[in-house]
């Protein structure tokens, strides 16, 4: 879970370096991302 929410952050801040965003857009869009993938990770594992 830690890693594809950190692997998902690392590529926000990657696109935030590039695009040089005034408020950090690509942090926030990768966390939420890589929050909503670790979930729906743990759901597919327990539901089987």
């Amino acid at each position: 879970m830690a890693g594809s929410i950190g692997v998902c952050i690392w590529l926000g801040r990657k696109w935030d370096a590039w695009a040089s965003h005034e408020m950090p857009l690509g942090t926030l869009i990768g966390g939420v991302l890589g929050t909503i993938l670790a979930i729906w990770m743990v759901i597919k594992e327990l539901s089987k």
